[in-house]
């Protein structure tokens, strides 16, 4: 049987096998099947990996690295249902990638019939096809992998291309008489690359054929002033060209009427997308009057912009959701929810748009221009947005509406400082009682002999994470309370035992774990090290072989993941501690001769 996957590269590095997301690890297994992907189906040897890898400065056991880094990729692989994709041959390593995988491949054949089509007369089935090319783009190609000189050069090319296929859709859009659709867009890509003389022309056309010559004359003279001035020529022939058809006021083979947008895009739609909430909701009710007081700001125009931030697993989710669910109806033009760890932010926004009534064939190619179309539509409106697992502040900022009468809700493990009049709501675990609720919330489980003991001793063993609170009571479901503790007591590493179907804790520790930089991962890896769950600052700078002041950044990273809490101690406040399951987390990272070492 073929086995069908999706290779991107127009943006991060993404793969996903026939039974889900190939979970690539560390920096530079990921940055190995980038290159791979980069000479995809042609063989690679091991000398140009290690130069692809590491320039002209490789270590002594690149060697020895790049088979680790192959068998770990190959084992990714095959987790992921594509065992037989990695091949080591006579003229070196080989990455199967079959036709249509690949979304470089695909792009460049849209690109390619996209430019055919325009060649033929057919606007406007070019500028389609050439739309369908730019939205494979995710971003920046290998935008995780910014250290690896080679990916950078690759990317550059590609970019080159994107360039290339952008100003043919920018034409096919002309010739298709969507002139005064452009010129925004236009607007933003001669200021993003204001020596692009095709940009430039097209602005000048666009806005001849909207009657604004005195602008498109302007558009041109600016134009020959940054040549001379930046890289001292003149203009050349396409620039040339187009000033002198804005001279004549002639542009041959473009039509001078306006086509209308479709109506889909200025049809008001008002969406209703947020999931369902939990049944069995407990407690956080200092939490929840925090958020709604804040989202009442949003009638008198007070711009709420609420982040939600707390550990891996500590409900923020939840929580939000149950927030924006009880604010609904003081937001009567509609809820928007967007999940930011399945969307990077040229997607989520896109999703938002089609969500408020545009037609995929209307949204604009440009994120400046999707951003603008975004902030229109909610101007007038009310309208309430959920972003969660927000990465970043960057992640969210193009994302917030425009409208004073709108709000947000961010969930973030970290806490997003940098985003302007955010306000912080903090989520700790669940208290004593609340976590004895999940446990005690079916009947049969009340009615066990000591029920209350044991689930107090459960509610302890999982530090009272809701998420795993939550696993053991559908562990205890189907066993008992008594079973469930006694499993938890005798296991050697309790995270084996805090699983239910596709949800586990290791798997949310593991996912924080990826967020950290190189420096932050070893810091918890070296904390793996210790039999205790508390240390101080100057036994984690003795742990990486560093100083204080470097210890204490690498502290800062962990703290912001809250993966790492303060002992509340006045006799020494420089005290730091893991929580128990986090450290048994910790010490298996410890344990994996696979992961990489910093000295």
């Amino acid at each position: 049987m073929v086995q069908v996957m999706d290779f991107r590269v127009l943006g991060a590095l993404e793969i996903i096998g026939p039974q889900g997301r190939v979970e690539l690890g560390a920096p530079k297994q990921r940055a190995l099947a980038a290159a791979l992907l980069c000479r995809a189906g042609q063989a690679f040897s091991t000398d140009a990996l290690i130069e692809a890898l590491w320039g002209e400065n490789p270590p002594r056991s690149a060697r020895k690295n790049i088979q680790v880094y192959v068998y770990q990729v190959r084992k990714a692989f095959a987790a992921a249902g594509a065992p037989d994709r990695l091949h080591l041959e006579h003229a070196g390593y080989r990455l199967v990638v079959n036709p249509g995988e690949l979304d470089i491949d695909r792009f460049n054949e849209l690109f390619a019939r996209g430019r055919t089509e325009l060649t033929t007369g057919d606007a406007e089935r070019a500028a389609q096809t050439l739309r369908d090319s730019m939205s494979l783009w995710r971003g920046e190609p290998f935008a995780d992998l910014p250290d690896v000189e080679f990916l950078n050069r690759q990317a550059e090319a590609w970019r080159e291309r994107r360039l290339a296929a952008e100003e043919a859709r920018i034409e096919a859009d002309l010739r298709a008489g969507r002139h005064t659709d452009v010129v925004d867009e236009l607007f933003c890509l001669v200021r993003a690359h204001p020596l692009h003389e095709q940009f430039r022309a097209q602005l000048m056309t666009a806005l001849m054929l909207g009657e604004r010559k005195t602008e498109a004359l302007a558009v041109y003279d600016h134009g020959r002033q940054l040549l001379a001035s930046e890289l001292g020529i003149a203009p050349g022939a396409n620039l040339t060209r187009a000033h002198q058809a804005v001279l004549s006021g002639k542009a041959t083979g473009f039509p001078t009427g306006a086509r209308p947008r479709s109506p889909a895009t200025t049809k008001k739609i008002v969406p209703r997308q947020l999931p369902r909430g939990l049944s069995d909701f407990v407690g956080r009710q200092a939490q929840l009057t925090t958020l709604g007081s804040g989202l009442a700001r949003a009638t008198s125009g007070g711009w709420p912009l609420l982040v939600l931030t707390g550990a891996a697993g500590v409900g923020k989710s939840a929580l939000a959701i149950r927030a924006a669910h009880l604010a609904a109806t003081s937001f009567p033009d509609g809820q928007l929810y967007v999940d930011l760890a399945e969307h990077n932010g040229g997607d989520a926004l896109g999703h938002i748009l089609r969500a408020l009534g545009c037609a995929p064939a209307d949204l604009p190619a440009e994120r400046c221009e999707q951003q603008a179309l975004y902030r229109t539509l909610v101007a007038d409106r009310s309208v309430l947005i959920v972003l969660d697992n927000a990465a970043n502040e960057s992640q969210v900022r193009s994302l917030l509406p425009g409208s004073p009468r709108s709000a947000a809700i961010v969930t973030a493990r970290g806490r997003l400082l940098g985003l302007d009049s955010a306000e912080l709501v903090e989520l700790g675990g669940f208290r004593s009682g609340e976590s004895a609720q999940v446990l005690l919330g079916r009947a049969e489980a009340a009615a066990e002999p000591d029920a209350v003991q044991y689930a107090e001793f459960i509610a302890d063993a999982c530090d009272h994470l809701p998420v795993a609170v939550r696993i053991a009571a559908v562990r205890a479901s189907g066993r008992s309370l008594q079973e469930t503790a006694r499993r938890l007591v005798s296991a050697c590493n309790p995270l084996d035992e805090l699983v239910a179907g596709d949800e586990s804790v290791r798997a949310r520790f593991t996912s924080c774990y990826g967020e950290l930089d190189l420096i932050g991962k070893t810091a918890l890896r070296r904390l793996g090290t210790l039999s205790s769950v508390e240390f101080t600052v100057s036994v984690l700078a003795s742990l990486l072989g560093t100083s204080a002041g470097h210890a204490e950044r690498s502290l800062d990273q962990l703290l912001d993941r809250h993966l790492v809490r303060r002992v509340d101690d006045d006799g020494n406040p420089h005290r730091f501690a893991l929580s128990r399951l986090t450290h048994h987390f910790a010490m298996e990272l410890a344990r994996d001769p696979a992961l990489p070492r910093v000295s």
